[in-house]
């Protein structure tokens, strides 16, 4: 009887035949994820011109040290770090790992045999869940207190100005993503005033979240009724930094924005685990 490879084996035995010609193996990825997954396209927009070279050479690099992923530490964190700068959440996981896979099926031909196809399947999850805990980690970590510090300092300046900040957010929104316009079909006539103090309660409560409990219940009932998915919060922050940057100008530094970008995503990961649990109960 022909004894069964271990996974890791049948990953690291396959490689050769990718690393004849990786780029052909990930422009097939960046053809089908792009085809069936058009919200990934924006997550791609400032990658640099050899993207498909790069994660070519990442795959050949994991599929080789498959058995000793220790030397790849170094690696990890610097993709982990750049998942986080470009707003890489979980969901996005599934996008790449259906497009890997499928590309992969094509790249191998006759070879991705079935047995093949689970060994790359567990491996690509394995490195995924690795990938995604760090960046959960990384998210985190990202709010320091002199980054609470900063958001509290620029809650004075909103409450001025909030309000253009907000529409100019919407404009920039539903031009870049025209989707997003039918959540809010529904939107009450001063839901630019109702943003706007929710940015400012957050802004003033940032060292004290339970003072925003009930509210931060309101908006999540609300996105589950208005159908707000994970993959729409990227969309959000890209939007409302865009719009901070265009209304308050020079008050906007590298460290106002950072501290917003840390900001939002604490409060976003707040609201996608409460509107998990939500949509799962309905």
């Amino acid at each position: 009887m022909e004894q069964i490879k271990p996974k890791k084996l049948i990953v690291k035995s396959t490689t050769p035949l990718i690393k004849a010609d990786p780029e052909k193996l990930t422009s097939r990825m960046y053809e089908l994820m792009f085809g069936n997954y058009p919200y990934a396209k924006p997550l791609f927009k400032n990658a640099p011109k050899n993207q498909p070279q790069v994660l070519a050479r990442s795959i050949v690099g994991y599929a080789e040290k498959i058995d000793n992923l220790s030397a790849l530490e170094a690696v990890l964190d610097k993709i982990a770090a750049k998942h986080v700068k470009t707003s890489i959440l979980p969901d996005h996981y599934s996008w790449v790992g259906d497009s890997l896979l499928r590309a992969i099926k094509d790249t191998l031909g006759d070879a991705a045999t079935e047995e093949v196809m689970v060994a790359w399947e567990e491996a690509y999850w394995f490195l995924a869940n690795v990938l995604i805990e760090r960046e959960r980690k990384l998210y985190q970590a990202a709010l320091t207190d002199e980054r609470k510090k900063i958001v509290k300092d620029t809650a004075p300046l909103l409450k001025e100005k909030g309000e253009a900040v907000t529409t100019r957010m919407y404009e920039i929104m539903f031009s870049n993503y025209p989707d997003a316009k039918a959540l809010f079909t529904n939107a009450s006539n001063n839901q630019n005033q109702i943003l706007v103090s929710s940015i400012i309660a957050y802004a003033e409560n940032i060292d004290n979240l339970d003072a925003l409990e009930q509210a931060i219940e309101k908006i999540a009932k609300h996105h589950v009724d208005t159908d707000i998915k994970t993959i729409h919060y990227p969309w959000v922050i890209e939007s409302l930094l865009q719009a901070m940057k265009d209304v308050l100008a020079d008050a906007v530094t590298d460290a106002v924005a950072d501290a917003w970008f840390a900001a939002y995503w604490i409060l976003a990961d707040i609201l996608m685990k409460r509107e998990k649990e939500l949509y799962a109960a309905a």
